[in-house]
């Protein structure tokens, strides 16, 4: 029994070393993709989409263009991938909301926090969502992502109530969407506002069409403010 018990120790520990070999492989992978997708940016940024190739993605992120092709298979997945990360944070907010928050309040303050991260560079994310919204093939691209974002919201918000999307999931993932579009597209517009504002008054004017905050909300959990202020975000 004891040669045993020494046996499964043993093949615990070398199970536990190849997860974390896993991990450290994955951890690794993303670390260089996202590397590259910055200075994919970069050179859109200075450059422009349409002159940027690959080969000049590969120099700016110093690496070879054959190690850009085990990451991306085009030039336009680089810039989906942070069109994407910026959707995966927004998630990741909204899943750390508690279920007593009205949805529309959760993906508020989900939005807005996220949005605090990108506004430490306020001009080159301003000249990169004009890109997104002007170059066609671009455009065209980040709706499909966006899909990506409605998917994934509407999951987080299914989860709030046993995991059974309903169709109020869905339509709470889109009108945030269509707040969060529509404060960008003005913002872009108004070079003297920020989007923090334009967010703020697309979200509150947003929450101001719904009949009641309590959609979405645990029975007994009170009746919270529609025009509640975001908390400040945390100190990064």
């Amino acid at each position: 029994m004891e040669g045993e018990n020494k046996v499964v120790f043993r093949s615990s520990i070398v199970t536990s070393r190849c997860d974390q070999r896993q991990v450290n492989r994955v951890r690794n992978h993303d670390t260089i993709r996202s590397k590259i997708a910055r200075a994919a940016v970069r050179s859109f940024l200075q450059d422009g989409f349409e002159h940027t190739t690959v080969d000049d993605i590969a120099a700016a992120a110093g690496i070879s263009r054959r190690t850009y092709f085990r990451y991306f298979g085009s030039k336009d997945e680089s810039l989906v991938s942070k069109m994407q990360e910026v959707g995966i944070l927004v998630a990741e907010r909204l899943a750390q909301a508690p279920v007593t928050v009205p949805p529309h309040i959760a993906l508020r303050d989900a939005f807005l926090d996220v949005e605090s991260h990108l506004s430490e560079f306020p001009d080159r994310q301003r000249a990169l969502a004009n890109m997104l919204r002007t170059n066609p093939r671009v455009h065209g691209a980040f709706l499909l992502v966006q899909l990506e974002w409605i998917d994934e919201l509407t999951a987080i918000l299914a989860s709030r109530h046993e995991g059974q999307e309903q169709m109020a999931d869905r339509f709470y993932a889109h009108m945030a969407l269509s707040a969060w579009n529509l404060a960008v597209e003005q913002w872009l517009d108004d070079p003297a506002s920020t989007l923090r504002d334009r967010a703020m008054q697309a979200f509150t004017e947003l929450a101001a069409l719904l009949p009641t905050a309590q959609h979405g909300a645990p029975a007994g959990a009170g009746t919270p403010d529609v025009h509640a202020s975001p908390e400040a975000p945390a100190d990064r």
